[in-house]
């Protein structure tokens, strides 16, 4: 693991509902543990680079507990590489996974692709997190699809306020509060999402009033293309813009 900065400011969205997972690009191992409601337990690290990490002789997979997770999600910055994991509720649980389950789940870190239904009965997990380059492009299956979308307002908003308190000639030194827009209205965009979407906070705009962010859809390449290249997509059609009124602290859409 090293430490360096993710300077992305767009987030990329393309949402598969039949199988609930969300390849997403912009958005960090931190910004997931930060934003996600019901945090994991621990995980089973299939693919790393960590260091501190305990092992497991059941199945020759390393894992991260509780108190590891806390310390782990603080540090913003830290570039994670390739990580792989699979949450679970307690390592007896782990111990009884069968030679085929830890296959299928050495195939799906491998391959980005699930043979049987990724969520275990054994594990009662709730996430699988797969990334060859934490952030730029990322592969994660939810049980529950609220918690992508809290995981999507937590970073609407911290990518807002980054924008609201970016320094000036004339700024003060308090920063100020963003609060998340609300899963409903979110949720008004998982059309988009399903065919690839683009938050473009690299396009917003910023008065004394307002901060309005447009939604790009109708993306040019895949989102596949991030994995590989440090250029932003392109997108032919803006379907919405969602604007935070800075007086009000209320987040509205704006469709086109």
């Amino acid at each position: 693991m090293r430490k360096d900065t993710f300077n992305q400011k767009s987030v990329y969205i393309h949402m598969d509902n039949v199988i609930n997972n969300v390849v997403t690009s912009g958005i960090t191992f931190c910004d997931f543990m930060q934003g996600v409601t019901l945090p994991p337990e621990n995980i089973l690290l299939i693919k790393h680079h960590i260091k501190d990490s305990s092992y497991n002789t059941h199945t020759a997979f390393d894992f991260l507990e509780a108190s590891d997770l806390q310390q782990l999600k603080t540090h913003q910055g830290l570039q994670l590489g390739e990580f792989c994991w699979i949450d679970f509720e307690d390592i007896d649980l782990v111990n009884q996974l069968s030679p085929q389950e830890v296959a299928e789940m050495l195939y799906l870190a491998h391959t980005g692709r699930h043979l049987r239904s990724p969520f275990y009965y054994k594990l009662q997990n709730n996430f699988v997190y797969l990334t060859k380059k934490d952030g730029r492009y990322n592969k994660t299956y939810y049980r529950n699809m609220n918690h992508f979308y809290a995981v999507l307002g937590f970073v609407v908003a911290k990518k807002t306020a980054a924008i609201l308190n970016e320094k000036t000639f004339l700024s003060l030194n308090k920063r100020k509060y963003v609060k998340s827009p609300s899963m409903d209205l979110l949720k008004r965009f998982s059309a988009y999402f399903k065919e690839g979407a683009c938050i473009a906070f690299a396009a917003a705009e910023k008065t004394r009033t307002q901060i309005r962010i447009p939604v790009g859809a109708q993306l040019d390449e895949d989102i596949m293309e991030l994995e590989h290249t440090g250029e932003e997509i392109a997108y032919s059609k803006i379907v919405a813009d969602l604007v935070y009124d800075l007086k009000k602290n209320e987040w509205t859409c704006l469709e086109k």
